[in-house]
């Protein structure tokens, strides 16, 4: 891959469901996504960061329905594709989504004439598609394990992120756990955690035996199931299942 995104995907906010379902699908199959709710940050320049999702992306996904075709920002982004697509040879990705070729052929002739999905095909079926055409039909794609994401590995108790800045304090989860309620909620694997969601993240860890047994003494073991149990997750119940909470 030559630029950090892999797909961008431009969509109308009140179809933000069904764009969310592909792209977490996307990402599911290794696809790097720019996608407004995640790429988006509090304080961020709205039209430099949509700019630079635009340029930095091979793929444009354009979800097209009666609110995209009838809004002015989605037509800026269309109009920048449509350029890199004609310039650039950017390729484009339609999926249509509640509309018809008469539609597109009033408002777009020039976007009727390339391939596209319908999202009745729903989300997995078209982020396969997807994937299949980005990795150019490759039948074994080496895809980066969530093991080696530095946030997943904070939450199965392996390992420290720093807080705040690139050379911040270190923490891991189980000291996280005993941050004051001030600290809270933490910002993590792209949403925030209460701290009942860490200590859940805690209960999971040491259920499952995820942790880096180094970062745990028997002592602070013991520290965390009280907590724990106190959050509502007794590790000691016969029949407690972590999973069932999500």
């Amino acid at each position: 891959m030559s630029k950090p995104y892999h797909v961008f995907i431009s969509y109308a906010t009140e179809d933000e469901q069904f764009a969310s379902e592909l792209a977490n699908g996307l990402k599911w199959h290794g696809l790097s996504v720019w996608f407004a709710p995640i790429a988006l940050k509090i304080g961020s320049k709205l039209l430099d960061s949509i700019n630079a999702g635009l340029i930095a992306s091979e793929y444009g996904l354009l979800l097209l329905s009666p609110t995209y075709i009838s809004k002015k920002w989605t037509s800026y982004e269309l109009d920048v594709l449509h350029r890199q697509h004609i310039e650039e040879d950017k390729k484009l990705l339609p999926i249509w989504h509640g509309v018809g070729k008469s539609q597109l052929d009033s408002w777009n002739p020039g976007l009727s004439g390339i391939i596209a999905l319908r999202s009745a095909d729903g989300a997995s079926e078209i982020s396969k598609k997807i994937a299949d055409l980005v990795y150019q039909g490759c039948p074994v794609v080496g895809v980066n394990p969530s093991y080696e994401d530095p946030q997943w590995r904070f939450l199965q108790g392996r390992g420290e992120l720093y807080a705040n800045y690139s050379d911040g304090s270190a923490f891991n989860l189980f000291e996280a756990a005993l941050f004051p309620d001030s600290y809270f909620p933490i910002y993590v694997h792209e949403r925030p955690h209460s701290r009942k969601d860490i200590l859940l993240a805690v209960a999971k860890a040491i259920f499952y035996g995820s942790y880096e047994r180094l970062s745990l003494s028997d002592e602070k073991r013991g520290q965390m199931k009280e907590l724990c149990k106190n959050a509502g997750f007794d590790l000691d119940e016969p029949n407690f299942d972590p999973a069932i909470y999500g």
